[in-house]
């Protein structure tokens, strides 16, 4: 069992922070909350113990090296954002929802945003809303297909891509997905290589991890594989398409439109302003961009923050 003693916990982004979780941790010792900027959170976190942490910073080496913090509390899936290697090397502990499939099943939120970018994109909603606000009323110029009469490719069938199996099945849309878990290899709807989803797929939707296998995943030469006029969603993360590979096939027709939650570097503002598929987005209506907020829904937030804290609580108290 961890020692007894009373714990400097500093939240870094407290907005909308569970009032429960919040609760438990005060019960540990004294709780110091942000917002802050980078250099005021590396000054808060220097004789800190735990940092909670969701989106909004970077932690690397160069921040662990200047505290004294034993955990961070992350309820995140993905650990991008946290240098993992100097976090072991300082001997601080990491506490997410990576692996807890159990759990994660009854999160929904990430799945949903997928789908409503799917049907943003495909329905041009957005262009269509903004060419009202300039005065118009032109039903002609933003025809669409209906989602039934085309095929969904899904990366990754992981628990987000069952679930946007799920309502595939409920717009009653075909869909094929391409992993590479052995025990899924069987299902009736799995494609034996990923050329073959990539031919088939009017909408490409991608769930795979961020991991150094999957780094620029999607790149120059699978995007040139994709069915003429594709579309493409993802909520997973920048770094699996290779952006300046993804703007060229944009700017040949290779694919139609864009749809994305992330991109890459988006973590640090002087690269992602620098980002080639955000400034094909400021002058084209057919990429749409919204600021990781797939998981950012109060009901899932406070759930995901509840969970790390109870299994904090469960650590020290081994």
């Amino acid at each position: 069992m961890e020692e007894r003693k009373r714990f400097k916990i500093v939240i870094a982004e407290p907005q909308d922070f569970s009032e429960a979780a919040e609760k438990r941790l005060l019960q540990l010792g004294t709780v110091i909350k942000g917002p802050f900027s980078r250099n005021q959170l590396k000054a808060t976190c220097q004789d800190a113990d735990i940092l909670v942490l969701r989106l909004g910073h970077f932690i690397d080496a160069s921040f662990f090296k200047d505290t004294q913090l034993r955990f961070v509390l992350t309820p995140t899936t993905g650990l991008d954002h946290i240098d993992l290697v100097a976090a072991q090397q300082e001997n601080v502990e990491t506490i997410s929802l990576k692996g807890q499939t159990g759990f994660l099943e009854q999160i929904p939120s990430t799945a949903e945003h997928s789908w409503a970018l799917m049907l943003s994109l495909l329905r041009k909603i957005p262009a269509a809303h903004q060419d009202v606000m300039r005065g118009n009323w032109d039903r002609d110029a933003f025809k669409s297909r209906n989602l039934n009469a085309l095929s969904l490719g899904i990366l990754g069938f992981g628990r987000v891509g069952k679930q946007i199996a799920e309502y595939a099945k409920a717009f009653g849309m075909q869909y094929r997905f391409f992993d590479t878990t052995a025990e899924l290899k069987e299902h009736a709807n799995a494609v034996k290589d990923i050329n073959e989803l990539l031919d088939q797929s009017d909408v490409l939707s991608l769930h795979i991890p961020l991991n150094s296998e999957n780094m620029n995943f999607l790149d120059r030469q699978k995007i040139q594989r994709l069915k003429k006029g594709a579309l493409i969603i993802n909520t997973s993360r920048g770094e699996i398409i290779n952006e300046n590979a993804l703007v060229n096939a944009l700017e040949n027709g290779t694919v139609a439109g864009v749809a994305t939650d992330v991109l890459t570097d988006e973590l640090h503002p002087e690269k992602r302003n620098q980002s080639p598929l955000l400034a094909y987005a400021k002058k084209n209506e057919s990429v749409i961009i919204t600021p990781h907020i797939a998981g950012a829904t109060l009901d899932s937030m406070h759930l995901t923050e509840e969970f790390v804290v109870n299994e904090f609580l469960k650590r020290i108290n081994k």
